[in-house]
This record gives structure tokens, sequence and C-alpha cells, in this order.
């Protein structure tokens, strides 16, 4: 039996998820043959003995992950009047956004009709980033820098005044799928143990796309480069009138009097998902922004500099990416392909190299997002949002960015409660509905 077919002949009992009578008849012999897959080494297997999970919460929507995508999807759907539970690992929503020190909101605006440089991310976007513009703690019209802990009461606050019930500490760690292809509860592991959250529907906001793995649904990896993001203190009290002084770039100027952000891109082609890859990164990352610091410091006229913190997230940027109804390609981007179902735009962040040269970001077009590429294909009320979304490798520049990632986590979670209301699978949520639902929220569908 394989773990997908385990999985949907699990059923949950009242308060208990319990293991089907067919199951429990396996046998010894059976029960060893069933491992769990892994991409590390393996030094051989043990056995984890059958247990029952108490079912400590329920929800209409649980969202997984509290990242930009997360956050948005979660709000999104409370706001549509749906019950809404979002699950994150960290003690703070934002995601890399926050925890990972990437401040900026990229990928905001693209070149509109005429090639006018045209803003396309708006919607719960703007009302995040109005508030931090209101509070003095971002700055940059086009593609704000914010400050990442005024932020992360922004994005608190804004969970509570739409009811989303927000759990930190807790990593999702699996799903029980039921017999017609949904998924039942996720399973989280958190200090309180090994806990399960029952569901009507579920949106994917990981970043590395932990649920529709643990799903079943297709998925392809890629391998893209891992960095680290710090923050440097006192940066405007760099001497130029030292003798010997020589101007050194110090990345982007911060809300923060003082205070610049770091950027590192790190090693190419690096396996996001092996933690003992991870750790290495980790090491070595923070060993290197501190060595740079101490040597930033003996330069003439940087004496007073200090390195006020790293990201308490590792710049993951590329993991999973769904295998989606529609997977969106980087041709469909450049020549401006229009969809029927389009739930949203993205802008461009960086240059790309398209057709044997690079396209430079002010020319390169906006392009819409369509709702089938947030849906999977084998799992009936699960959405997939954020950097793990339906796109090709070529588009990862702007599909794993910020703004991208509002859009998707937006449409996803107004898409879930849509569905919830409706009693009916995600690829049954009537387009048009939620386009205009989309609109409502001053969502940018096309230009």
């Amino acid at each position: 039996m394989d773990r997908r077919n385990f999985l949907k002949r699990t059923t949950a009992g009242a308060g208990l998820l319990a293991v089907s009578p067919s199951l429990q008849t396996l046998d010894a012999a059976t029960r060893k043959k069933k491992k769990v897959k892994t991409r590390l080494p393996v030094e051989g297997y043990v056995s984890e003995p059958a247990r029952q999970l108490p079912v400590v919460a329920s929800a209409d929507v649980v969202v997984v992950g509290g990242g930009p995508a997360g956050f948005a999807a979660a709000v999104s759907a409370a706001r549509q009047g749906s019950s809404v539970i979002l699950v994150e690992r960290y003690n703070h929503l934002g995601g890399l956004w926050t925890g990972g020190l990437v401040l900026p909101v990229l990928s905001t605006h693209g070149a509109g009709n005429g090639e006018v440089w045209t803003k396309v991310v708006k919607g719960i976007s703007d009302d995040v980033c109005g508030r931090l513009f209101e509070m003095g703690m971002a700055r940059n019209q086009k593609n704000p820098l914010v400050d990442p802990e005024a932020c992360k009461y922004v994005l608190d606050e804004m969970c509570r005044e739409a009811g989303v019930r927000t759990i930190f500490f807790s990593t999702a760690a699996e799903v029980i799928m039921a017999s017609d292809e949904k998924i039942e509860a996720l399973i989280v592991e958190t200090k309180s143990g090994r806990l399960a959250i029952r569901c009507q529907a579920v949106v994917d906001c990981s970043g590395d796309g932990d649920v529709m793995e643990w799903s079943g649904v297709p998925f392809r990896e890629i391998k893209y480069h891992i960095g680290h993001m710090a923050r440097l203190g006192n940066t405007d009290r760099v001497d130029r009138n030292a003798p010997g002084f020589k101007e050194i770039h110090l990345n982007s100027r911060t809300p923060i009097d003082g205070v610049s952000m770091r950027h590192m891109r790190g090693e190419e082609q690096q396996d996001g998902l092996d933690v003992f890859n991870l750790t290495r990164l980790q090491q070595k990352f923070r060993k290197e922004i501190w060595e740079d610091t101490e040597r930033l410091k003996r330069q003439p006229g940087y004496e007073k500099i200090f390195l006020l913190d790293t990201a308490s997230q590792l710049g993951v940027r590329v993991t999973r990416a769904l295998d989606a109804q529609h997977v969106i390609t980087l041709e469909e981007s450049m020549i401006r392909t229009t969809f029927d179902d389009t739930i949203g735009m993205s802008g461009a962040s960086d240059p790309i190299p398209y057709k044997g040269s690079m396209v430079p970001t002010k020319k390169r077009p906006c392009w819409q997002i369509p709702y089938r590429s947030l849906l999977p294909r084998g799992c009936r009320n699960l959405w997939v949002a954020g950097r793990c979304f339906g796109f090709e490798e070529g588009l990862a520049w702007d599909a794993r960015e910020i703004g991208t990632c509002f859009v998707t986590g937006q449409a996803a979670g107004t898409a879930a409660a849509l569905a919830v209301a409706a009693r009916c699978a995600s690829d049954e949520v009537d387009v048009s509905t939620l386009q205009q639902k989309l609109r409502e929220q001053r969502v940018v569908l096309s230009i």
C-alpha cells in the first residue's frame, strides 16, 4: 500500500483522528515495509508506533505559512466570512519579508500599455504598506521598503481585526486525506505535542509547497540560489572626512535612521529542502556576515558601524513549484498573454534573460496570473499560493517576490472562502464571482 492510499483510508473520529478498521488489521511485516521518503542519506529505519492524535481546532479554511501570501490568504478568507486558522512555525508573521529581512516589496510595477511603467499590485498589499507609510515605517512609494518590526505588528493587527486565529510555534507536518481527494485534517508538530486541525479547505503558503507534497499532487523541484540578509547600524555616522576614506556601498537604507539592509545573493543551485545543506549555509553565511562587518569597521570612516542583526530565516528563494492546472511560462509573460480566469497581475523585479539577451526591468511587461495556476491536479480542496504556485523556473525572479505573493495569496484565500460557502471543489469555484470579489478588494486583474 503506498503512502497516499494509506492517508486516503484514514478517517477522523470525534475529537481524535482514528485509524480505520481496515488499516488496523495490517500485520507487522506490512507496516515495516511502509517507509518515509527522504532526500537525505539513510543509515537504516526505525518503526514509529501508530497513535491517535487529538483534534485541537477546526476551521473552514486553514492556511499554512504566515508569509505575505499566507497572511493575504488568511485575511481575505476571513473577510469573506470564513472561519480561518493561520499556522506559522515562527513567532511572527511576514515570512522572509520580516524574519528574512527581505524588506522591499518588489514586482509591483511593470511595463503596461505603451510600455508605460504601471503599478499592478494593489489590493491587500496597499492596505499593509499604507499603514506602514502612515506610521513612518516604510519608504519608497515604488517598491516600498519597510521596517520589519513595524510590519510584524501591522500584520498581527490586521489578522486580529479580520478574525483570523493565528497559531504560532507550530510546524505543519502531514495531512490526512479523505476518500474523495480532499484534505480532512492537517497534522502539526508543536511544543504541546503532535496535534490535528480539521478543515474544509487548505491554502498552502508554506513557501516550500509542503502541503502539496503530502497531499500527493504533482510538483517540480527547482534548485536556486540561497543567501542571507542582515542589517547594519550607525550607517548614518560614516565619517567621509576621515583620512583615507573610500566610498563603500552599504545597500539600501531602511525607514530607521542609521540602519541599512545588507543583501547576500549566496550560493547558486542549492537544495533548499536538504536540512544538512541548509545548516551548512546558515553557519557559513553568519560567519561571512560577521567577518565582513568587522573588516568594514577597520576601514577609515566606518569605525562606528556595527552588525545590528542577521535574519532569523535563511534566504531560501525557491524549492518546489506546483505542477498546476496551468503553469505560467516566461514566454506567456513576455508576450502579454491574457487569461479569462485572471486573478491578478505581477510586475517585474529585475532584468531577465529572454531569447538570448537580457531584457531590462523597465522593458518587461506586467503579466496576468490565471486562477488555474493556483490549482493542483488531484486534490479538490487545496490552493497553492506564494513562491510555490504554478510557474516555470524562468519566471522565478518575479513569481517568488513579495508583491506577487500578496496577489496569489489574496486570490487563493478569497477562492477558498467561496468554495466553502458554495460547498464546491477548488476548480468548481465560479470564476466570474471570484473576479468580482477581487475587484471589490481593489485587485488589478488587467490593464
